[in-house]
């Protein structure tokens, strides 16, 4: 019996389950209330017409604390990089045309590593046979497709805020291509200290290669972005 057999067996237990429910009750609020601080400098910045395009669930993360209309397609899920980049640079094709077929096994290695250790098995899909997305939160084809086809139609292409974090095969040429794409609002949180505009350096994540969870560490992440668009002259998101 694999692990993810073995934790969903443990899950199934009543005593167990219920601890477990009530520490991650409790994880949750004290998350929350890390974060507390800098949502009014977010709603400062956002507001319900933005819609916010990331390449994992860090755009959910926001508009769950913000509760914002899911007026973007990139939640619960999550873009290895060199499909990232492809995805934002025809993003209006890739939200508005393209259909997305689903597929059995990732184009790489670790994608398929990650599904098989993952609590569930979730959908992998391409877009236009060429994006690769793994809807990490969603159980079903037909739940993801439905969803994404939904809120894609929402997007306000004229009020965006775009993200960018160094995971998921994130390499330095990818980081130089993100602060290339003409987009006015956007933000690559990484590990590193590089010099282009868009580049916002944790400095947290120094010595790990590439930026931590974006929702366990939603406080930090809010903290840099908020310096950010308080210092960045022009932004403009309302």
């Amino acid at each position: 019996m694999d692990k993810r057999n073995i934790k969903n067996l443990l899950r199934e237990m009543p005593f167990l389950r219920w601890v477990l429910t009530y520490h991650k009750q409790r994880e949750d609020k004290y998350l929350a209330h890390l974060r507390a601080p800098y949502i009014p400098l977010l709603e400062k910045w956002l507001d319900s017409d933005t819609s916010i395009i990331s390449s994992n669930c860090f755009a959910g993360r926001v508009m769950q604390d913000l509760d914002m209309q899911y007026n973007t397609p990139t939640l619960g899920l999550y873009f290895m990089y060199p499909d990232y980049i492809e995805f934002l640079r025809h993003l209006e094709f890739y939200l508005k045309e393209a259909k997305i077929t689903f597929v059995e096994h990732s184009k790489y290695a670790l994608g398929d590593e990650r599904r098989a250790k993952w609590k569930h098995w979730y959908p992998i899909g391409w877009l236009d046979g060429k994006v690769e997305i793994h809807f990490l939160h969603y159980h079903t084809e037909e739940e993801a497709a439905t969803k994404w086809y939904r809120r894609a139609a929402r997007v306000n292409l004229n009020k965006l805020l775009v993200i960018g974090m160094e995971q998921n095969l994130c390499k330095a040429e990818d980081i130089q291509a993100f602060d290339a794409l003409p987009f006015k609002n956007k933000f690559i949180f990484t590990s590193k200290d590089i010099p282009t505009e868009s580049n916002v350096f944790i400095k947290e994540f120094a010595k790990t290669g590439e930026v931590g969870d974006p929702y366990r560490k939603g406080h930090v992440f809010y903290r840099y972005l908020t310096q950010r668009l308080t210092t960045k002259t022009n932004i403009s998101m309302k």
